[in-house]
Protein backbone atom coordinates (compact mmCIF):
# COMPACT_ATOMS: atom_id res chain seq x y z
CA UNK A 1 0.00 0.00 0.00
CA UNK A 2 1.01 3.63 -0.26
CA UNK A 3 3.62 4.72 2.29
CA UNK A 4 1.34 7.22 4.02
CA UNK A 5 -1.49 4.70 4.27
CA UNK A 6 0.86 2.02 5.53
CA UNK A 7 2.16 4.42 8.17
CA UNK A 8 -1.40 5.03 9.39
CA UNK A 9 -3.01 1.59 9.30
CA UNK A 10 -0.29 -0.94 8.52
CA UNK A 11 1.75 -2.93 11.02
CA UNK A 12 -0.76 -3.05 13.88
CA UNK A 13 -0.50 -6.13 16.11
CA UNK A 14 -3.48 -7.71 17.84
CA UNK A 15 -3.42 -10.02 20.87
CA UNK A 16 -6.25 -11.55 22.87
CA UNK A 17 -7.13 -14.01 25.58
CA UNK A 18 -10.52 -15.38 26.51
CA UNK A 19 -12.34 -18.02 28.49
CA UNK A 20 -15.70 -19.73 28.38
CA UNK A 21 -16.91 -22.09 31.07
CA UNK A 22 -19.98 -23.90 32.27
CA UNK A 23 -21.67 -23.08 35.54
CA UNK A 24 -20.15 -23.99 38.90
CA UNK A 25 -21.96 -26.42 41.21
CA UNK A 26 -22.96 -25.28 44.70
CA UNK A 27 -24.19 -26.91 47.89
CA UNK A 28 -26.96 -25.01 49.71
CA UNK A 29 -26.37 -24.77 53.45
CA UNK A 30 -27.25 -23.05 56.69
CA UNK A 31 -24.66 -21.56 59.05
CA UNK A 32 -25.02 -22.19 62.78
CA UNK A 33 -24.11 -19.30 65.06
CA UNK A 34 -23.64 -21.24 68.30
CA UNK A 35 -23.44 -24.98 67.57
CA UNK A 36 -21.11 -25.78 70.44
CA UNK A 37 -21.89 -28.08 72.11
CA UNK A 38 -25.49 -28.20 70.85
CA UNK A 39 -25.89 -29.25 67.21
CA UNK A 40 -28.78 -30.48 65.07
CA UNK A 41 -29.23 -34.21 65.49
CA UNK A 42 -27.65 -34.67 68.90
CA UNK A 43 -26.35 -33.08 72.09
CA UNK A 44 -22.65 -32.52 72.79
CA UNK A 45 -21.37 -34.06 69.57
CA UNK A 46 -19.61 -32.88 66.45
CA UNK A 47 -21.38 -33.05 63.10
CA UNK A 48 -20.28 -33.37 59.51
CA UNK A 49 -20.53 -30.02 57.74
CA UNK A 50 -22.34 -29.16 54.52
CA UNK A 51 -19.38 -29.81 52.24
CA UNK A 52 -18.23 -33.09 53.77
CA UNK A 53 -15.71 -31.91 56.38
CA UNK A 54 -15.96 -31.90 60.16
CA UNK A 55 -16.00 -28.18 60.88
CA UNK A 56 -19.43 -28.45 62.48
CA UNK A 57 -20.76 -24.99 61.60
CA UNK A 58 -22.73 -25.55 58.39
CA UNK A 59 -25.57 -27.91 57.61
CA UNK A 60 -27.37 -28.92 54.42
CA UNK A 61 -31.10 -28.10 54.38
CA UNK A 62 -34.17 -30.21 53.80
CA UNK A 63 -35.47 -29.82 50.24
CA UNK A 64 -39.18 -28.96 50.31
CA UNK A 65 -39.78 -27.79 46.72
CA UNK A 66 -38.24 -27.03 43.35
CA UNK A 67 -35.05 -24.95 43.87
CA UNK A 68 -34.85 -24.02 40.18
CA UNK A 69 -37.91 -21.76 40.16
CA UNK A 70 -36.32 -18.41 39.34
CA UNK A 71 -37.46 -14.87 39.99
CA UNK A 72 -35.78 -11.58 39.05
CA UNK A 73 -32.04 -11.74 39.68
CA UNK A 74 -32.41 -14.88 41.80
CA UNK A 75 -31.37 -18.13 40.11
CA UNK A 76 -32.53 -20.44 42.94
CA UNK A 77 -35.67 -20.50 45.05
CA UNK A 78 -34.95 -20.05 48.80
CA UNK A 79 -38.46 -21.20 49.75
CA UNK A 80 -37.56 -24.66 48.40
CA UNK A 81 -35.36 -25.28 51.45
CA UNK A 82 -36.06 -25.70 55.16
CA UNK A 83 -33.87 -26.00 58.24
CA UNK A 84 -32.05 -29.32 58.74
CA UNK A 85 -33.75 -31.98 60.88
CA UNK A 86 -33.02 -32.08 64.60
CA UNK A 87 -33.26 -35.82 65.10
CA UNK A 88 -31.05 -38.77 64.31
CA UNK A 89 -32.02 -38.59 60.63
CA UNK A 90 -29.74 -35.57 60.17
CA UNK A 91 -27.45 -37.72 58.03
CA UNK A 92 -29.83 -40.11 56.24
CA UNK A 93 -33.04 -38.16 55.70
CA UNK A 94 -33.89 -38.72 51.98
CA UNK A 95 -34.97 -35.09 51.65
CA UNK A 96 -31.61 -33.64 52.73
CA UNK A 97 -30.03 -31.53 49.98
CA UNK A 98 -27.37 -33.38 48.01
CA UNK A 99 -23.88 -31.95 47.68
CA UNK A 100 -23.40 -29.76 44.58
CA UNK A 101 -27.09 -30.01 43.67
CA UNK A 102 -27.30 -26.39 42.45
CA UNK A 103 -25.80 -25.11 39.20
CA UNK A 104 -24.71 -21.53 38.64
CA UNK A 105 -24.72 -19.93 35.18
CA UNK A 106 -21.88 -20.28 32.71
CA UNK A 107 -20.06 -17.24 31.38
CA UNK A 108 -17.32 -15.99 29.10
CA UNK A 109 -14.88 -13.09 28.94
CA UNK A 110 -12.44 -11.60 26.42
CA UNK A 111 -9.35 -9.38 26.80
CA UNK A 112 -7.91 -7.59 23.76
CA UNK A 113 -4.67 -5.76 23.06
CA UNK A 114 -3.68 -3.65 20.05
CA UNK A 115 -0.33 -1.95 19.42
CA UNK A 116 1.97 -0.63 16.72
CA UNK A 117 5.62 0.33 16.71
CA UNK A 118 6.68 3.50 14.87
CA UNK A 119 10.35 3.95 13.87
CA UNK A 120 12.11 7.29 13.86
CA UNK A 121 15.51 6.90 12.26
CA UNK A 122 17.77 4.01 13.22
CA UNK A 123 17.62 4.25 17.01
CA UNK A 124 14.28 5.57 18.19
CA UNK A 125 11.08 3.54 18.31
CA UNK A 126 7.72 4.46 19.80
CA UNK A 127 5.13 1.84 20.64
CA UNK A 128 1.52 3.04 20.77
CA UNK A 129 -1.31 0.80 21.88
CA UNK A 130 -4.20 -0.02 24.16
CA UNK A 131 -5.24 -2.96 26.34
CA UNK A 132 -8.94 -3.74 26.82
CA UNK A 133 -9.82 -5.89 29.83
CA UNK A 134 -13.32 -7.39 29.33
CA UNK A 135 -13.52 -5.70 25.93
CA UNK A 136 -17.25 -6.43 25.45
CA UNK A 137 -18.10 -5.19 28.98
CA UNK A 138 -19.88 -8.52 29.49
CA UNK A 139 -21.08 -9.15 33.09
CA UNK A 140 -19.36 -12.25 34.45
CA UNK A 141 -22.30 -13.75 36.32
CA UNK A 142 -20.66 -17.05 37.24
CA UNK A 143 -20.10 -16.75 41.01
CA UNK A 144 -16.63 -17.67 42.22
CA UNK A 145 -17.40 -17.93 45.95
CA UNK A 146 -19.72 -19.94 48.16
CA UNK A 147 -21.67 -16.99 49.64
CA UNK A 148 -24.40 -17.27 47.03
CA UNK A 149 -25.34 -20.71 48.46
CA UNK A 150 -25.74 -19.63 52.10
CA UNK A 151 -29.41 -19.88 53.10
CA UNK A 152 -28.87 -17.94 56.32
CA UNK A 153 -27.97 -18.37 59.99
CA UNK A 154 -29.68 -20.09 62.89
CA UNK A 155 -28.96 -20.53 66.58
CA UNK A 156 -29.51 -23.54 68.84
CA UNK A 157 -30.87 -23.99 72.35
CA UNK A 158 -31.82 -26.91 74.58
CA UNK A 159 -35.30 -27.79 75.84
CA UNK A 160 -34.84 -27.83 79.64
CA UNK A 161 -37.43 -30.60 80.02
CA UNK A 162 -36.54 -33.04 77.23
CA UNK A 163 -32.89 -31.97 76.90
CA UNK A 164 -33.37 -32.07 73.14
CA UNK A 165 -31.97 -29.43 70.78
CA UNK A 166 -34.33 -26.72 69.55
CA UNK A 167 -33.96 -23.95 67.01
CA UNK A 168 -33.59 -20.44 68.38
CA UNK A 169 -33.41 -17.43 66.09
CA UNK A 170 -33.33 -17.89 62.31
CA UNK A 171 -31.97 -15.19 59.98
CA UNK A 172 -32.46 -15.93 56.26
CA UNK A 173 -29.86 -14.66 53.81
CA UNK A 174 -31.65 -12.14 51.54
CA UNK A 175 -29.01 -12.62 48.83
CA UNK A 176 -29.25 -16.42 48.54
CA UNK A 177 -29.13 -17.30 44.83
CA UNK A 178 -29.01 -13.69 43.69
CA UNK A 179 -26.72 -12.58 40.86
CA UNK A 180 -26.14 -9.04 42.03
CA UNK A 181 -22.58 -8.45 40.92
CA UNK A 182 -20.07 -9.24 38.20
CA UNK A 183 -17.17 -11.44 39.38
CA UNK A 184 -13.61 -10.96 38.11
CA UNK A 185 -12.29 -14.37 37.07
CA UNK A 186 -9.86 -16.23 34.81
CA UNK A 187 -7.79 -13.07 34.30
CA UNK A 188 -10.77 -11.05 33.04
CA UNK A 189 -11.99 -8.05 35.04
CA UNK A 190 -15.59 -7.75 36.20
CA UNK A 191 -16.12 -4.73 33.92
CA UNK A 192 -14.41 -3.14 30.95
CA UNK A 193 -11.08 -1.48 31.69
CA UNK A 194 -9.03 0.37 29.04
CA UNK A 195 -5.32 1.13 29.47
CA UNK A 196 -3.49 3.24 26.88
CA UNK A 197 0.23 2.76 26.35
CA UNK A 198 3.02 4.82 24.84
CA UNK A 199 6.55 3.48 25.14
CA UNK A 200 9.57 5.22 23.66
CA UNK A 201 12.71 3.13 23.17
CA UNK A 202 16.08 4.49 22.10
Amino acid sequence: MARGLDYAIGGWQLSWESFIKSGTQFTPFWLCDNCDPVVPGNIASGSIDATGGFYGTSFRPVVTGNPNVTSGDRIWNPSAFALPPLGADLFDNPNIAKRNMLFGPGTYGVNLGIRKTFRFGERIRAQLGADFNNVFNHPLKSPDNYDIGVLGNFSMTVDPVTLKPLYGSVTPNPDFGRLITSYSQEGVDSRRDIRLRLRIMF
